[in-house]
């Protein structure tokens, strides 16, 4: 057994004080770097050694930390029928690969909670007993920033008439970062070429009162500036939303989605297929925001993560 975590190499991000009140181009990724193997814990189940032997899992991530992305590969010396993952008590997707393994991806929501985090993979062969691998993580506590603003009330406190399309909107999308698509997530690049100037996971303290923490990645883009796809996918959400306004939405497979926001015209329909760097839209700042930005978020099986660590974990490689 074995876990592989690349560390990423991303530059410092800078605040500013470009808001949204609601749900930013990184270096290449270098090589894996094999990790500490996890110590196994007592009253941990432990398969036989030869089932042991047959099964492979390597973990590969900047971190194991709020806001991260764990991409899970599978590899045994037979093939499986099929492989069911779990991490906590959440099921993940495994999907299998042309090689005859299997990966998995995983997010650490922004409130994943520190401590310990069991990873399970169990490995269903065509005759025999099923097969299995248990590592025991260890969640890191975050760092992350806390961002003071004043800004006018009408921008993080909407009216009474405004709530029930706001519930609207937010169950919609919900119902689509709940679900997943069978395509496979390729390689990720940065939507925009510009400065990073609001990060993942700062909290906003609006005119005093906290709120939930950032979601995404803010770049600071001029207005005007062309949007593009961060990887291949499906299109599955354009419209004006009252949050981020003008938005696009796109399913990468696997319960990857991309969030882009805010933009003055959106250059896609709902039901387009758009391969990597494709013109999804140019900067603007509609929705509630106090002037032009990108906002990008990532969700990975419903969970919120950071697009820095997608970059960093899903980007091109160094040779």
């Amino acid at each position: 057994m074995r876990i592989a975590v690349l560390i990423a190499l991303v530059l410092p991000l800078t605040l500013s004080a470009l808001a949204s009140a609601q749900p930013a181009t990184p270096a290449a990724r270098p090589a894996a770097r094999p990790a500490q193997q996890p110590a196994a814990r007592p009253g941990s189940p432990k398969p036989p050694t030869s089932a042991a032997e047959a099964l492979t899992v390597d973990v590969r991530s900047r971190a194991v930390r709020p806001g991260e992305v764990l991409d899970i590969r599978v590899q045994t010396a037979e093939r499986l029928t099929s492989v069911a993952v779990t991490l906590g008590d959440r099921p993940l997707h495994a999907w299998k690969l042309p090689s005859g393994g299997w990966r998995v991806l995983a997010g650490l929501d922004a409130e994943q909670v520190p401590g310990p985090l069991v990873l399970t993979v169990l490995g269903a062969r065509a005759s025999g007993a099923p097969i299995a691998k248990v590592l025991n993580l260890t969640v890191a506590a975050a760092n992350f920033a806390d961002r003071r603003l004043t800004v006018p009330p009408k921008f993080v406190d909407p009216p009474e008439s405004e709530r029930p399309r706001i519930e609207r909107e937010r169950q919609r999308l919900q119902a689509i970062y709940d679900g997943h698509s069978d395509l496979a997530p390729g390689v990720f690049v940065a939507p925009v070429p510009h400065r990073r100037s609001s990060p993942f996971g700062s909290r906003s303290i609006f005119n005093g009162v906290p709120r939930e923490r950032h979601g995404g990645m803010d770049f600071a883009s001029p207005a005007g500036a062309i949007i593009r796809a961060p990887a291949a996918g499906r299109v599955v959400v354009v419209g004006p939303l009252y949050w981020t306004g003008n938005t696009v939405v796109i399913d990468h497979g696997q319960g990857l989605y991309s969030i882009l926001a805010h933009m003055t015209r959106t250059l896609v329909r709902e039901g387009d297929t758009v391969a990597s760097g494709a013109r999804l839209g140019t900067v603007g700042a509609t929705g509630r925001v106090t002037g032009p930005h990108l906002h990008w978020s990532v969700r990975l099986g419903g969970t919120r993560v950071d697009p820095a660590a997608v970059l960093a974990v899903l980007g091109p490689r160094r040779p």
